[in-house]
C-alpha cells in the first residue's frame, strides 16, 4: 500500500484518496495490524480485492465485484436477537469491501447490541467510509456506469466487476449512494495478511465467527479447526463450504455420521446440503440449547435442506 503520510484529503470527499486516507487513519490509530504482504499472481484485476495498491513499484488492481460485496446472510440477522443485552465480538474472515460488517454494525445499533467488529483480510477496508450498498441493489447503482464489465448472466445472478478507479469517477451525488462519511468507525480491528498463518488475533474471545467465501471455502482443514479455536463458550462459526475440498467433505460425511469430528460432541453442527452452508454453535450458545430443548436429539450434527428456514422453525414457538 503506498505511503500516504502528508497528503491533505478533503473528508467530504468521495475519491480514492480519501478512502486510502481513512485506511491509513485507520493504522495509525492502532486498528490495523498487518501480519503479511498479500501479493497477487498479477497486476490485473482480483475480484476479492476492493481496491488497488501499490508494492515494490507494481500496480495491482482493484475494485467492486460480485464476489466482494456479498450482502449479510439472513441468518446472522435471526442469530443477533439471541445477543440482545450482550456485548457482541463478531469477527469476519474475507470481509471484502466490508459491506457485511457495515450491514451488522447498522443492524446491531437498531436493536441496541453492543457490538465490536473485526476482520481478517487480505486488503484492509476505510471503516470511515462504507460501502452502503451490496448484491443487486449496488449493481443497480453502478449500472450506468459505462466501465461495469458484465461477465456472466445466469438464473442466479450476473458475475460483474467495476475497477475502484472507474467507480470514483462517477458523479459525487452518484457515489455518495454508494459510500458514506462516518465520524466513528464500524470496524474495530482489522487483520489483513493470510488465514490462519502468523495470525496475531485473539483466542477464544469470539462470538460470532462469519465467513461467506472467505479461507474457510478453501482446502485447509486446519483453517476450519483454527476458526473454531477462537470462539468464546457461547460463540457461533458460520461458513460456505467448498463439497470438492476436504473441509466440505469432513462437513457432508458428518451429515452420514450424525457427528462432525473437528468439533466438539457438545456443540451443535447444522448443515445445509443445498447451499453447502453449515452453523456449529458451542454446547452453550442459545441456538444450540434451544435446538436440543425442541429437536430433543442425541446427534451432534443434523442435515437443512435450507438453512434460513431451519433457523426460522428453531426460533418459532413452543
Amino acid at each position: 500500500m503506498k505511503d500516504i503520510l502528508g497528503v491533505i484529503v478533503d473528508t467530504a470527499d468521495f475519491s480514492m484518496e480519501s478512502y486510502v486516507e481513512g485506511i491509513y487513519r485507520a493504522y495509525v490509530e492502532g486498528r490495523i495490524t498487518y501480519t503479511d504482504h498479500y501479493v497477487p499472481e498479477s497486476g490485473q484485476m482480483q475480484f476479492s480485492n476492493h481496491i488497488s495498491w501499490e508494492i515494490n513499484g507494481i500496480h495491482y488492481e482493484g475494485g467492486l465485484s460480485f464476489t466482494n460485496t456479498r450482502p449479510l446472510f439472513d441468518g446472522i440477522r435471526l442469530a443477533l436477537n439471541h445477543f440482545k443485552g450482550d456485548h457482541l465480538r463478531f469477527l469476519e474472515l474475507g470481509p471484502g469491501a466490508g459491506n457485511a460488517c457495515y450491514e451488522l454494525h447498522c443492524l446491531a445499533k437498531t436493536m441496541g447490541i453492543d457490538t465490536d467488529i473485526h476482520t481478517v483480510s487480505y486488503t484492509p477496508v476505510n471503516p470511515y467510509m462504507p460501502l452502503l450498498r451490496s448484491g443487486n441493489d449496488l449493481l443497480a447503482s453502478l449500472s450506468s456506469n459505462p466501465n461495469l464489465k458484465i461477465i456472466e448472466r445466469g438464473p442466479h445472478g450476473c458475475s460483474w466487476y467495476i475497477l475502484d478507479e472507474d467507480v470514483f469517477r462517477m458523479p459525487y451525488e452518484e457515489i455518495g449512494q454508494i459510500y458514506g462519511k462516518l465520524d466513528e468507525p464500524f470496524i474495530h480491528h482489522q487483520y489483513i495478511g493470510y488465514f490462519p498463518r502468523n495470525m496475531d488475533l485473539p483466542s477464544g474471545g469470539f462470538d460470532i465467527i462469519y465467513d461467506m467465501f472467505g479461507p474457510l471455502h478453501r482446502k485447509d482443514v486446519g483453517a476450519v479447526v483454527d476458526a473454531y479455536s477462537r470462539l468464546s463458550e457461547k460463540g457461533m462459526l458460520f461458513f460456505v463450504f467448498h463439497e470438492g475440498y476436504e473441509p466440505g467433505q469432513i462437513m457432508l460425511e458428518g451429515i452420514k455420521e450424525r457427528l462432525t469430528p473437528i468439533f466438539s460432541k457438545r456443540d451443535t453442527v447444522v448443515i445445509d446440503t443445498q447451499n453447502h452452508s453449515a452453523i456449529v454453535a458451542k454446547e452453550k450458545n442459545a441456538l444450540a440449547l434451544r435446538f436440543r430443548k425442541k429437536f430433543k436429539s442425541r446427534f451432534q450434527t443434523v442435515a437443512a435442506n435450507d438453512m434460513i428456514n431451519f433457523l426460522k422453525w428453531l426460533q418459532s414457538d413452543p
